[in-house]
């Protein structure tokens, strides 16, 4: 992994799922869960939206998306809330619940695996990030 990799990028994914798909405790607490997870910038189409499809806990693939429509959830929000988040200024249910944070997709399941989703953060805050 680099030194530091900027927040958004392929880069970053890429990072993200290595440390994820370490993490025993994050994919045990996710191991019911099997979805294609979309992440959008609401106010920077200059970064193109990632996904990540986790297979029973694990992330089995992810790239930038290709089609949202295929998507299971797309979760989104402007980059400024993402950083905040991502530093664990911002709690990600506060912030979903303060309308911070859209998401779209079957809600009853993704609450039904929101402790999981927070600690996915925990991988996060473990990525050496860059901001712009």
């Amino acid at each position: 992994m680099a030194d530091t990799v900027a927040f958004g990028s392929m880069e970053w994914l890429d990072a993200y799922v290595e440390i994820y798909n370490n993490n025993a405790g994050v994919q045990e607490a996710l191991r019911e869960l099997t979805a294609r997870i979309a992440y959008e910038f609401t106010d920077r189409p200059d970064i193109t939206p990632k996904y990540v499809f986790i297979k029973d806990g694990r992330i089995e693939e992810h790239g930038p998306v290709e089609d949202i429509d295929s998507m299971d959830y797309v979760i989104k929000a402007n980059y400024g809330i993402w950083k905040t988040m991502t530093e664990g200024e911002l709690d990600p249910m506060n912030a979903l619940m303060a309308g911070k944070v859209k998401v779209t997709g079957n809600m009853a399941a993704i609450l039904k695996h929101a402790d999981g989703l927070k600690g996915t953060f925990e991988v996060v805050e473990a990525i050496p990030t860059t901001f712009d």
